[in-house]
């Protein structure tokens, strides 16, 4: 069938031996109802689904909230297509592969500006039709149940290491895919989900689940189960419990309570006297409402070592930037220093950026 697509395309002077061939030989597209939509079908019903999608994305000339912007509806119908019935190996998820001939049986040239758009609003437009559940809100559904998973894998890990992250990944169901430098360092991934391929870059909060980020990530959910572990311990010999909040504390000197609620998440922060006392100096020059809000609060998380939780406030709050890989407590840094270096990179995180605009 490809044969003759290619010879067709041949006939039509569109292939590349002529002075202006078409880079794209074909169209392909992917439909993937939820398995529950299509159990108990037929080919018949396949058969069906598939010239519905194909008269549906034939009949659209417009872009979706854009109509003044028209398109040259494609006429898949009247071309060379084959259509075949696939279910993936893993997930057992039954789903049609069209491919059709960029020329059609006139020899005009099917359309390919924005088809993956349009593909997206004729599957849309059939999910309506059909009540079934809309694409977009089926995509937020599988990000979210990934990120669950993620964060339980991690948290189950011992220590973080990518081969047992993948392995967990697989047992649970998922494709992982890791995309390395030269160096072997891996720099990305993406997970399948029955037939859809998600970036890592959209999983979690704040990107939490990134290549640069996930360990920090490993590190903080255990160091949280840690300091919870730690703080039931005191609690439970103490004979006051009237406190039971999960506070980090950072000294047996008087300390100044913090509250901080970054991306929806609550940290509960006391600092010592001697280093509210080096903020109050590293501060002085803001007013009185700056060093109560963003900035302090930024300087707060940075010395008790929440640094995704800071990084994220000071972006929210129009800085930008990040500490670097390097940024840490040095073993030669006491309370005091460390305070005075948390202090002035909260205020160059919070520091606004600068945007240029160009013509």
């Amino acid at each position: 069938m490809w044969s003759r697509m290619m010879q067709h395309q041949h006939q039509c002077m569109k292939d590349r031996y002529n002075p202006k061939p078409i880079t794209l030989n074909a169209l392909r597209f992917e439909i993937s109802p939820a398995k529950e939509e299509t159990t108990g079908w037929s080919m018949d019903d396949w058969q069906n689904l598939a010239d519905e999608f194909i008269t549906v994305l034939d009949g659209i000339d417009r872009r979706t909230g854009k109509s003044d912007c028209q398109l040259k509806p494609t006429n898949i119908k009247n071309s060379q297509y084959v259509v075949s019935l696939h279910t993936d190996s893993k997930s057992g998820i039954p789903h049609l592969h069209i491919v059709a001939n960029r020329i059609d049986n006139m020899g005009n040239t099917n359309d390919a500006h924005y088809i993956g758009e349009r593909a997206v609003r004729a599957a849309n437009i059939i999910n309506d039709k059909r009540g079934w559940v809309q694409s977009e809100q089926r995509r937020n559904e599988n990000i979210q149940q990934i990120s669950e998973d993620c964060f339980s894998i991690l948290k189950a890990m011992s220590k973080f290491d990518w081969t047992t992250y993948c392995q967990m990944l697989s047992a649970k169901g998922y494709d992982i895919k890791l995309t390395k430098d030269e160096k072997e360092v891996v720099k990305g991934y993406a997970i399948r989900k029955g037939n859809s391929i998600y970036k890592s870059s959209i999983f979690g909060k704040s990107r939490k689940l990134m290549p640069s980020k996930i360990k920090a990530t490993w590190a903080g959910l255990h160091a949280s189960d840690k300091q919870a572990l730690i703080q039931s311990k005191e609690a439970g010999s103490q004979t006051k419990a009237h406190n039971h909040r999960e506070t980090v504390v950072l000294s047996k000197f008087p300390t100044h309570h913090h509250s901080i609620s970054v991306d929806g998440e609550q940290f509960e922060v006391d600092i010592p006297d001697m280093v509210k006392s080096v903020f109050d100096k590293e501060f002085g020059s803001l007013d009185e409402e700056a060093k109560q809000t963003d900035v302090l609060k930024v300087a707060v998380l940075l010395f008790a070592g929440y640094l995704d939780a800071a990084t994220s406030m000071s972006a929210s709050s129009g800085g930008g930037g990040s500490p670097g890989g390097g940024w840490g407590k040095d073993k030669d840094d006491d309370e005091r220093k460390w305070a005075i270096r948390c202090a002035r990179m909260a205020k160059w995180l919070c520091k606004p950026i600068k945007r240029n605009r160009g013509r």
